[in-house]
C-alpha cells in the first residue's frame, strides 16, 4: 500500500512519499518539487499546476488561484467578500449558497465549487505521484492549517473524494512538521526523562502559525 502526503498550500503544493528509510519530496514533470496551486480554464482544455501558472497573465479572468481561503465558506461570508476584490477571476453564489469560481470554459460560462477546483488540483498531484511511484495511488494524507474550521476540513475531504482519493487523515501543518523533525531523531530524552521542547514556526504565504511540541523517544 502506498500512502502519499499532499501539502496543498495557498500558492504551491508538495507531494511526499516514504521511501528508502526517509521522506522524499516528489518532483513533477517539470522536475520541480513545487507545483503551483493553480487551475486555468481555456476554450479547448484546462491547465493545472505549472501549465496553469503560464496562463496567469494571458488568461487571468479564467485562471483560478489563491482559493484555499474559500474552503467551506458561503458567498456572503465577510472573508469571501474581502477576498473578492483581490482576485482576477469572478466569484459566484452556488445553489446551496456556497462560494464558487465563475470562469469561461469550452467557450461557455461555468461555475465551479471550491471543492471541484481543489479536486482538479489533487487529481494532478495524484497523477504526479503515480508516475513517480509507478503504481496506483488511492490512500493519502492531506495537510491543513491548524486554524481550519470543521466546515473547511469537510470541504477538503469532499475535494479528495471527488478526486478519487481516500484521505486517511487531515493533518495540521505544524503536526506534520513536528513529526518530520522527531520521527527519525535518535537523541531525544527517554520516556521517563524531562521532554525536549521545540518551537516550530510556519511562515506561509497567507498565514503565520506557531506550535510548541514536547518530545520523548517515540512520543510527541
Amino acid at each position: 500500500m502506498s500512502v502519499v502526503g499532499f501539502d496543498v498550500g495557498f500558492q504551491n503544493c508538495y507531494i511526499a512519499v516514504a521511501r528508502a528509510g526517509g521522506i522524499e519530496t516528489v518532483a513533477n514533470e517539470f522536475t520541480d518539487r513545487c507545483t503551483p496551486a493553480i487551475v486555468s480554464f481555456g476554450s479547448k482544455n484546462r491547465a493545472v499546476g505549472n501549465a496553469g501558472k503560464n496562463q496567469l497573465i494571458t488568461n487571468a479572468k479564467n485562471t483560478v488561484s489563491n482559493f484555499k481561503r474559500l474552503h467551506g465558506r458561503s458567498f456572503d461570508d465577510p472573508v469571501v467578500q474581502s477576498e473578492k476584490g483581490n482576485l482576477p477571476y469572478g466569484l459566484a453564489s452556488m445553489q446551496d449558497g456556497r462560494v464558487g469560481a465563475k470562469v469561461m470554459y469550452l467557450d461557455e460560462e461555468h461555475h465551479f465549487t471550491v471543492e471541484q477546483v481543489t479536486a482538479m488540483l489533487l487529481t494532478k498531484l495524484k497523477e504526479t505521484a503515480e508516475n513517480n511511484l509507478q503504481k496506483t495511488v488511492t490512500d493519502c494524507v492531506i495537510s491543513v492549517p491548524t486554524f481550519f474550521t470543521d466546515a473547511e476540513r469537510r470541504s477538503v475531504l469532499q475535494a479528495s473524494r471527488i478526486a478519487g482519493l481516500n484521505c486517511l487523515r487531515l493533518m495540521n501543518d505544524t503536526t506534520a512538521v513536528a513529526l518530520n523533525y522527531g520521527i527519525y531523531k535518535q537523541d531525544l530524552p527517554a520516556p521517563e526523562e524531562k521532554p525536549k521542547t521545540v518551537v516550530f514556526v510556519d511562515m506561509g504565504h497567507s498565514a503565520f502559525q506557531v506550535s510548541a511540541c514536547a518530545f520523548n523517544k517515540g512520543k510527541l
